[in-house]
């Protein structure tokens, strides 16, 4: 692909007045002309999980002849109140704006989030589209045609970003999340706007830095136009209309558009049944991260072609959010080791719930996929902790091998705890801030393709159970 003789941009200025090619057009900002406003405060979303009083303030566009996506605009804010609440610290306030960004056929609708929590004040966008055709909802990745090609665009944004020493380009990944705000400019370029703070470089102990504003990434029709669907070249043209159309044909029937979008992942497994008597499968799964050491993990990982599965906890997802996005779009499991590396079973009912929400919030407001599995921290849990769990459909699961890595083991003493132990159907607890634990890593790998293991995820090798399933039966907290 030659980029250098493209006419892209890339800056860090606040959405500018309209004609500026780095803004997606606006057709409109306020209800009027047949399109009505809905407003919702706090008391209006129901409380998943007991938190302290957060201000919310919602306005979202309502259309008569579209009602299935002023639906669906509803419950993705819904889930954004959710997660802001449970994945951020000290939530101090939420605010949701609306803007039309294209009408006819096709609509569209910015969304622009103001945060406040402990860490300051931030803004956050998403754009979502309706195909009148279809009656389908559609996130902004659906603009394009696939996979493929965002990849494609992911790779152009690298190369316009690589000398932008406010950006991390390592914690650029074509995930849905990253990709969710999508539009046209007034000359019907492709812009690309990432949220302040989502690609700043990693801050120790901080979640990244929001003061180099948005970042944007636009690029010329001539170049985008070989990476767009059907929907993103309907949606162009309704961008560009004079006079915004609010009264979209009816649909012809249910969404017919099927499949997950652009830059939802799913683990890249083996094509096996670990339960057919023959097949040796084996789950190697790592808790504690995102670290420093994670990314050279994970290098490991795909050099070797395998899949693993990561236990996160609070902190370092809010420190490393780009590192947990590489590991989600490189095909690994992700899923939750509690918010806070404490033994739940000596927590309180009431703290309980926050504590297995706070992760699976972070996860998905980073990537936009739903958690499916629950490691407590130490594998501490009774029926107050399985019952959080479960309430929150998930798994508990925990180990079968214990590699014992967080005794400060040698790298050799970690690889024969592993290989000497493991069975067909071993889930192994291992953790990724361990330095001889990442030594380890090839060598078991080696020496377990060699015994004919296939490497699995945990949900893979555990027989993708029920939520509120616990992992194994027989636990006993001694492994």
């Amino acid at each position: 692909m030659v980029v250098l003789a493209l006419s892209l941009v890339a800056c860090a200025e606040d959405v500018a007045s309209e004609g500026d090619p780095e803004a997606i057009t606006v057709l409109q900002r306020e209800a009027g002309g047949g399109l009505t406003e809905w407003m919702a405060r706090a008391e209006d979303y129901r409380d998943h999980v007991p938190e302290e009083d957060v201000v919310i303030r919602v306005a979202l566009p309502e259309f008569t002849d579209a009602e299935p996506f002023t639906r669906a605009l509803a419950d993705r804010v819904e889930e954004e109140v959710q997660d802001f609440r449970s994945g951020t610290r000290g939530p101090v306030s939420l605010g949701v704006e609306w803007e039309l960004v294209a009408a006819g056929g096709v609509l569209g609708v910015r969304l622009v989030r103001t945060e406040e929590d402990m860490h300051g004040l931030r803004e956050a966008y998403a754009t979502y589209w309706y195909d009148s055709t279809t009656g389908g909802f559609a996130y902004s990745t659906e603009l394009l045609a696939g996979q493929e090609e965002l990849d494609e665009l992911n790779q152009i944004a690298r190369q316009v970003l690589a000398d932008d020493e406010e950006v991390s380009t390592e914690s650029l990944h074509p995930v849905l999340r990253t990709y969710d705000s999508l539009g046209f400019n007034d000359d019907g370029d492709l812009v690309v706007e990432f949220d302040p703070g989502h690609l700043s470089p990693v801050v120790e102990g901080h979640v990244p830095s929001t003061e180099y504003g948005r970042k944007v990434v636009v690029v010329e029709h001539a170049t985008a136009a070989p990476l767009l669907s059907d929907l993103g070249e309907r949606a162009r043209d309704a961008s560009l209309v004079d006079e915004p159309d609010l009264t979209p044909s009816p649909a012809e029937g249910d969404d017919v558009h099927g499949g997950s979008p652009p830059g939802v992942f799913v683990p890249h497994v083996p094509d096996v049944d670990c339960y057919d008597g023959r097949t040796r499968c084996v789950a190697l799964t790592f808790d504690d991260g995102p670290v420093e050491a994670t990314d050279h993990l994970l290098d490991i990982l795909a050099e070797a072609e395998v899949t693993a599965s990561f236990f996160l906890n609070g902190d370092p997802v809010l420190t490393r959010p780009g590192t947990l996005r590489r590991a989600y779009a490189e095909g690994h499991e992700v899923a939750s080791h509690g918010d806070l590396h404490d033994p739940m079973d000596q927590m309180t009912a009431q703290e309980l719930p926050p504590q297995v929400a706070a992760v699976s919030a972070m996860i998905r407001r980073q990537t936009g996929h739903t958690v499916e599995l629950f490691r407590p921290p130490f594998g501490a849990t009774d029926e107050d902790v399985l019952t959080a769990i479960a309430d929150q459909e998930m798994v508990e699961t925990m180990w079968t091998v214990d590699s014992q890595d967080w005794r400060d083991l040698e790298r050799d003493e970690i690889v024969e705890n592993v290989v000497g132990r493991v069975e067909p159907g071993s889930v192994v607890l291992m953790h990724d801030p361990q330095a001889p634990t990442i030594a380890a890593v090839p060598e078991i790998i080696e020496r377990l393709r060699e015994m004919d293991y296939e490497f699995v995820t945990a949900t893979q090798a555990i027989g993708h159970p029920d939520p509120g399933y616990s992992f194994p039966q027989d636990w006993d907290g001694d492994r």
